[in-house]
């Protein structure tokens, strides 16, 4: 459940520094009502959830706590960039297979990264096509932990790609291998940081110009927008039935 007192200030700061004091004070009356209400919805909820298809068929634990969602706030994440981040949600399996397969690659020559991995569920998905190698960055400790769980419950047997893993630490902070790579965001992050993370990965490809396709599932409007304009970026695929977009990157732009 939402942390409502860790949640409030993070906010008001995050506000003063992105809007200006008077801008935050119009904001601020409606702040409380808008953490009531998010109280409210996960108070309704049954502590007790109905385990997802996929995590009774491989024995994991990816599903969020509350309504298949697991809130941020209730997390304790060293990260200041917490407030930016999206709450942890697992994504379909169809839907996942469905971004796989509209990209036409050979899995063998691209690393996978997934940026706000959580508990692991499409590494462990991921980890079924014969990727070089599966990478997840996740920034919260405690999903980190169950992530690696999963990786060690999920075993070999499913598994074709090389080494799979989750690292623990902010993906602003990621230094990018310099390999060909298929970068996946399932909407992890406000734009604030979406904006700092392409700067970074644009630097990256600049500097160790290689192959790269940039997949990102349930985009906003706004963030649909700052990929579209990002001119090292080119639109491969638009789906709307399942809600994601592939980019991949220019060659030596």
């Amino acid at each position: 459940m939402p942390r409502i007192l860790k949640t409030v200030v993070p906010r008001i700061r995050r506000s003063l520094a992105e809007r200006g004091l008077l801008v935050s004070l119009r904001r601020s009356v409606l702040l409380p009502i808008h953490l009531f209400q998010e109280y409210r919805k996960a108070k309704k909820h049954n502590t007790v959830q109905v385990r997802s298809d996929f995590d009774r068929d491989h024995d994991v634990d990816t599903d969020g706590e509350i309504d298949g969602w697991t809130h941020l706030s209730d997390l304790n994440i060293p990260s200041a960039n917490w407030i930016y981040g999206r709450n942890y949600a697992p994504i379909d399996p169809v839907r996942f297979h469905a971004v796989l397969a509209s990209i036409e690659i050979r899995f063998e020559d691209f690393v996978f990264i997934d940026f706000g991995s959580g508990k692991g569920r499409a590494l462990l998905m991921a980890s079924e096509y014969p990727f070089r190698r599966v990478v997840g960055i996740e920034f919260s400790p405690e999903l980190h932990l169950v992530a690696q769980r999963n990786i060690e419950n999920f075993g070999d047997r499913r598994r074709k790609c090389g080494p799979l893993e989750s690292v623990c630490m902010d993906f602003v902070d990621f230094s990018p291998p310099d390999e060909a790579s298929v970068l996946f965001f399932f909407d992890p992050c406000e734009d604030a940081i979406l904006i700092e993370l392409l700067r970074n990965i644009h630097r990256s490809l600049e500097q160790h110009p290689r192959s790269a396709y940039l997949v990102y599932v349930a985009p906003t409007a706004s963030k649909k927008v700052l990929l579209d304009d990002a001119d090292w970026l080119i639109q491969r695929r638009v789906n709307e039935e399942f809600r994601f977009c592939v980019y991949q990157a220019r060659q030596g732009h």
